[in-house]
């Protein structure tokens, strides 16, 4: 999507943001400096419109693989956001009437989504048809099926259903069908009134994922896998201009450490690093040079290119 972000009242910035984006974005940095070669490509509608070509620059210049598909007659989504003096923030969305709405409304798509790691959210699942969903899933039972990985991150805005109950059912099913879910504490008591993250992390994990991420702000994560449930503390930071994309690069950093086969907890704390220095920065995606990057850890690539496809 194009974001808008006020610099004043009257005079905004425009980038390239959204929740599946940001997550590719730094899954690809994440995996450079992890020395890993990991191909990203990066799945949804644009149009043939100037700022869907800045877009489509904006990919190649991170790196990212063009998968779009050109939907004639539209163009992308757009959102503004504003911060407090506290960094957190309030968006104002513009969409219903973009590419990828239209584009997802269909299933013609489904058969390009392909990776040996395919990543979606609950925002790309709000964006489609009941039927495209259901293509979506059938997919990537197929897909898991011939080895794949399956990551979901939940991303509840209830703007975008007709009430929780509809948005539960698609999400567990959605968590059904994935190996790694990664949710907000924050929105899952919204969607379904839990009190306690570990509650959040039990439920997901008992519909089938091997690993459930429970983001929680400033508190951190608590990842559960086969071998427990452990709490991963957040870095604290001096002052935070900007929470757009903690969530985000969190879970891009948490990817790329997994396809670095690094354990859970390792990957979690990876993210914890990198969201530590999103949230000090304006905007969804830090500039290129010399930043958005925590510290190389020693990993060496083993010489094998994984691919993972985000929706």
């Amino acid at each position: 999507m194009l974001e808008l972000r006020h610099r004043s009242d009257l005079v905004l910035d425009v980038g390239f943001a959204g929740d599946t984006y940001n997550t590719a974005v730094y899954l690809h940095r994440m995996s450079e400096d992890l020395g890993e070669a990991v191909e990203v490509g990066y799945l949804t509608g644009l149009g043939s419109d100037a700022y869907s070509e800045k877009m489509r620059a904006a990919w190649a210049n991170e790196g990212i693989e063009d998968r779009s598909v050109t939907v004639p007659g539209r163009q992308p989504g757009v959102y503004a956001v504003e911060t407090d003096s506290a960094g957190e923030r309030t968006f104002t969305y513009w969409r219903s009437a973009s590419a990828a709405s239209a584009l997802f409304a269909g299933t013609d798509w489904v058969g390009q989504v392909s990776g040996d790691l395919v990543h979606f959210s609950g925002i790309s699942l709000q964006l489609m048809s009941a039927r495209a969903r259901q293509a979506l899933f059938d997919r990537l039972a197929a897909l898991r099926r011939a080895g794949a990985r399956v990551s979901f991150d939940t991303n509840f805005r209830p703007a975008g259903w007709t009430d929780a109950a509809a948005a539960r059912e698609v999400f567990a099913t959605a968590a059904a069908h994935s190996d790694i879910v990664l949710a907000t504490f924050d929105d899952e008591f919204l969607l379904t009134g839990d009190q306690d993250p570990v509650r959040t992390a039990e439920r997901y994990r008992s519909l089938g994922p091997k690993e459930v991420v429970v983001k929680l702000g400033a508190d951190g994560a608590l990842v559960a896998d086969t071998t427990g449930c452990r709490h991963v503390p957040a870095i604290r930071v001096e002052t935070v201009v900007d929470t757009t994309a903690a969530g985000d690069s969190f879970g891009g950093a948490y990817l790329a450490g997994r396809l670095a086969d690094l354990a859970p907890r390792e990957a979690a704390e990876l993210g914890a690093e990198l969201a530590a220095e999103v949230v000090q920065s304006p905007g969804a995606i830090l500039p290129l040079a010399g930043s958005g990057r925590a510290p190389r850890r020693g990993t060496s690539s083993s010489g094998q290119t994984e691919s993972a496809a985000v929706t």
